[in-house]
Formats: structure tokens, C-alpha cells, sequence
């Protein structure tokens, strides 16, 4: 294109506004090119915003002054070992991982904690550090460095809100340093030279179609394809109901970067949580996952009146269990689950992270009350009515009722010992640690009690959604789009989400989204400033 066939020219050109994009634009603009940030709603933020903005860095500063050590060796060993755990091999040169996971997880390492660094420096945040919060597996002997990995704005006292006071402060210094950020703006196309380098995009802006040059490149942080069905279905491996990822993550860019040459990787992926079904269909904008979920007198029971997992499991893992397939059935029989709990458990009713317990005063529309066992599960069949058509028209079976009273009596005997037989609820680090945000029990195990012989007892459903998903163009270790043949693509970066991640099948701990897209956001601004 000739210079005349161009609206406006900076350096960086920027798609997206959370953490991936604007956490680019500042590290960008600081090394001094001009940048321009391009977000798709009408408001900056996209997931970043719902979020805590908890960030696992791994071997941060806070961890180190604090005396402990997180060697790289064993980081990238735990890393590798849930991200594949399949392919998993300690003695081998990648640890059994395609070479490009390998280079991707071994980059984070080496930037994670520079980048928090530098938000920092530039004065952006300042960080709180959850010195004694472990990772979600950090029972397993490959985690040499168990907590302290974890950091947040120190603002939010690791509350949840954590992400709009992020954003916040990453919208200040972009207005500081003159970084324009225009909403209701999305990119249509990438513009290309004769040799294949993106030196630009058209961007729709309302009825308008600008182009934009970009001397340097595009970085693309658009957020993955949780909100659109279609993708859904077409890339996961499972049927999702939806998410709480931003309303706007479409996907749209993932044709736009197949155009010019992009390969793909881990479309079949999605970072998973338990959700209210009822807080989906009623709120879709603010809904989140259920992150955390509290009480100890409480169970979860699949329709068939069985519990199946730890009701303490970590979400990503948690939402695991709505998948298992019995083939004598031929159904799902976890999907959806239903949570249930006494009179007593509502005094762990809390807003944030996705509690399914309303907080005191809150209108409890998603919850079913009764004073009866045998009322509860004519509700709980009511909604589950209303809830057909996310449901794949599940129903309770026959002998619920009989089956959950067996449950409930052998879920009892086991809280008053306080041992899980069945499911070890309660026994890992991060069990016990996910549950203490809302308070727990006395007893042998605190987080095990027995439900009331009497009612009122309370239920909500609960279903298989999505924090967001991690496939989309393949990218090097500095976040540089490649093509098939392994070549990058000149000019062209992909951060977050909308990026095939290199965890795999991982999710390591609290934070382990957002901690990676900081450090990716910082690797690429630096790559393309260099």
C-alpha cells in the first residue's frame, strides 16, 4: 500500500484491553514508540476486569526475599508434568513436551518476575504476595517451590477486586504516556507487504473502516472464543455451556490470523470452572465461575444422587468430573451437578468468586429452598425442567431420592471422623486453603460436617463453563505468530488468550492466567521495541 492509503501510522498497533493488551502498550510506549490500542466493546478491560487479577510468577521477588528458592529446573518439571502429563518425561532435553511448549513455559519462567517487575517500576502497581497460598498441587513432589508464588494489586488485599483495580491503573499510565485507547473498535483484516510481514490493520470503528499503519507490528490480546457457540463446538473437546470470560471474546480474530498464514495449536483447550446455571442465563455480563466453594456441611451429588469428586477440588479440575461418560447409560451422568447444603453452610454465603452460598441479603434467585429432603428434590427437578436447554435435557433419576439419602448417611458417618474415604476432601494444601476464604468448620475436619437431620436445606445446579479458552495462533518464545513451517510471522504478536497457550492441560495455581499473560505482554512489547 502506498503511504496515502493509510488513515494513520504509529508503531504498535494493539487489539484488546486487558491485561495482554494494555499491559503490552505500556512496556511499549516506555521504551518509546508510539502505540494505539484498538478494543472491540465499548468499555476497556475484557476478562481481565472480572477477574481477582491474582498473578503466579514463578521465583519472584517476593518469594526470594523471603528467603525460599524456586529453582528453574523443577519449576519447568512441574510445569511439564500437568501441562502433558502424558508425554511427560523428567530425563528428556524438553521434558517430553513439543519443543515450542517447552520454549513458551521455559520464556515465562525467565521473564514472569522481570515483568511484574517492571509494571512495578514504571510505578503502574504496587504488589501484594500471597507468601503462604499453595499451588494447586503443591503435594506433588515435582513442586520444589510450593507457595509463594503468587502476587496481586496490593489495593485489593487479594480480594476480588483485583482486575477493574489493574485495569485502572494500566488505563492511567496509558493516558499518561499518550496512549490512545479507542473502544467500539474491532480489527477486520491485517494488512501485509509483498514479502508477508503485517504492517498493519483495517479497524472497524462504528460505521467506519480505518487503516492503520503499524511500523512496527500488531500485537493481537483479544481474549479466546468462549462466547461463541459455533467455535464451541467446532474446537473443544467438550460440550460447554458458556463462560465468564468477556462478552466480547468471539474468536473473530482466529479467521483474520488464518489469512495471513498463522498455525494453530490447542484449540481443543479451555481453562474450566463449575458455574450457577441460573446466575448464567440471568446475569451472562458479570457472571463468574465458581472458584471457590465454601461450607462444610454441604455436598455435591451428580442426578443420580452420587457424589463424585471432592466438593474442595480446584475449579479447572472440578469441572473435570461433568465429563465422565458411562457407557452403559450412554449419558453424562455428572452433567450438570447439583450443590447442596443445610441451614448452618449459609453462614458461608459470600459475594465474589462465584460462591454459590448467597451472602446475607442478596436475592437468592438460583437457589432452591425447602424444608425437606423430599421437597428439595421436587425442586431441584423443577428448575432442572426450566433449565432444558443447557442441560441436554437432564433430569433426576427415578431413585435420587433414595440414592441421596444412602449418600447423605455415608457422607455423614465420614464428616463425623472427619476423613473422606471416598474422596479425601480436605486433604491437599490447596483445599484447605480454597476453603478458608469463606470460613471454615470446627471439627476433625473443618471442612467436612454433617448436613442437619432437619431442614430448611438449600441447592443450586451447577454446570461445565468456561474462565476462557487457550487455542489460537502458535507463537514463539517471544510471542511471534508462526507459520506452519515454523517461520514467524514478521510484524505479527499474539498474547493471552486468544494465543495457543504452552501449559497444555495445565492450570498450576491461583493466578496461573493472568501471570502468564503479564509476563507475554511484557516479552512481546520488548521483542517488538528491540
Amino acid at each position: 500500500m502506498t503511504e496515502a492509503s493509510w488513515d494513520r501510522t504509529v508503531d504498535v498497533l494493539i487489539a484488546g484491553s486487558g491485561i495482554g493488551g494494555l499491559g503490552s502498550a505500556v512496556i511499549a510506549a516506555d521504551a518509546g514508540v508510539s502505540v494505539e490500542v484498538v478494543e472491540k466493546a465499548d468499555k476497556i478491560g475484557g476478562t481481565t476486569a472480572k477477574s481477582a487479577a491474582y498473578m503466579w510468577v514463578p521465583n519472584n521477588k517476593y518469594l526470594r526475599a523471603s528467603g525460599r528458592t524456586d529453582p528453574r529446573d523443577d519449576a519447568l518439571r512441574y510445569m511439564a508434568k500437568l501441562g502433558r502429563p502424558r508425554l511427560y518425561d523428567a530425563d528428556h532435553e524438553t521434558l517430553g513436551l513439543p519443543e515450542w511448549e517447552y520454549r513458551g513455559i521455559a520464556a515465562f519462567y525467565d521473564h514472569a518476575s522481570e515483568a511484574a517487575e517492571a509494571y512495578e517500576n514504571l510505578g503502574i502497581l504496587d504488589f501484594g504476595h500471597a507468601a503462604d497460598f499453595p499451588d494447586y498441587y503443591a503435594h506433588l513432589p515435582e513442586d520444589a517451590a510450593p507457595s509463594g508464588r503468587i502476587i496481586f494489586p496490593a489495593e485489593s488485599e487479594g480480594g476480588p477486586r483485583g482486575g477493574t483495580i489493574l485495569i485502572e491503573r494500566l488505563a492511567a499510565q496509558c493516558e499518561r504516556v499518550g496512549v490512545p485507547i479507542t473502544t467500539g473498535a474491532r480489527i477486520t483484516s491485517l494488512i501485509q507487504d509483498g514479502a508477508g510481514a503485517v504492517i498493519g490493520a483495517a479497524v472497524e470503528v462504528g460505521n467506519e473502516t480505518v487503516r492503520i499503519r503499524a511500523r512496527r507490528g500488531v500485537v493481537l490480546a483479544t481474549g479466546g472464543f468462549t462466547q461463541d457457540p459455533d467455535r464451541r463446538l467446532r474446537y473443544l473437546d467438550h460440550s460447554y455451556v458458556g463462560g465468564c470470560a468477556a462478552r466480547t471474546n468471539t474468536g473473530d480474530i482466529l479467521d483474520i490470523a488464518r489469512e495471513v498464514g498463522a498455525d494453530f495449536a490447542n484449540m481443543n483447550i479451555g481453562m474450566r470452572a463449575p458455574m450457577v446455571l441460573e446466575r448464567l442465563l440471568t446475569d451472562p455480563v458479570t457472571v463468574r465461575g465458581s472458584f471457590m466453594i465454601p461450607g462444610d456441611s454441604m455436598l455435591i451429588v451428580n442426578r443420580f444422587g452420587k457424589r463424585v469428586i471432592s466438593e474442595k477440588t480446584p475449579y479447572h479440575d472440578l469441572a473435570r468430573a461433568f465429563f465422565d461418560w458411562d457407557s452403559q447409560l450412554g449419558t453424562y451422568p455428572n452433567n450438570p451437578l447439583i450443590m447442596l447444603w443445610d441451614e448452618s453452610s449459609q453462614r458461608f454465603g459470600g459475594d465474589g468468586f462465584g460462591n454459590p452460598i448467597p451472602a446475607e441479603g442478596e436475592d437468592p434467585y438460583w437457589v432452591v429452598t425447602a424444608d425437606s429432603l423430599a421437597d428439595l428434590e421436587k425442586g431441584i427437578g423443577e428448575r432442572l425442567e426450566m433449565l432444558r436447554g443447557i442441560t441436554g435435557q437432564a433430569e433426576l433419576d427415578t431413585q435420587f431420592g433414595r440414592t441421596l439419602a444412602a449418600t447423605i448417611e455415608r457422607y455423614n458417618t465420614m464428616a463425623r471422623v472427619g476423613v473422606d474415604d471416598d474422596f479425601g476432601r480436605g486433604s491437599t494444601p490447596i483445599e484447605q486453603a480454597l476453603s478458608a476464604f469463606f470460613g471454615v468448620g470446627d471439627g476433625p475436619n473443618p471442612m467436612m460436617a454433617p448436613l442437619a437431620a432437619d431442614g430448611p436445606y438449600h441447592a443450586t445446579i451447577l454446570g461445565p463453563a468456561l474462565i476462557d479458552t487457550a487455542g489460537g495462533p502458535r507463537v514463539d518464545h517471544n510471542n511471534q505468530v508462526v507459520r506452519p513451517d515454523e517461520r514467524s510471522i514478521p510484524g505479527l504478536y499474539a498474547v493471552g488468550n486468544c494465543a495457543a497457550t504452552p501449559s497444555g492441560e495445565a492450570y498450576w495455581a491461583g493466578g496461573h492466567t493472568i501471570g502468564f499473560i503479564q509476563c507475554a505482554a511484557y516479552v512481546a512489547a520488548k521483542h517488538i521495541t528491540r
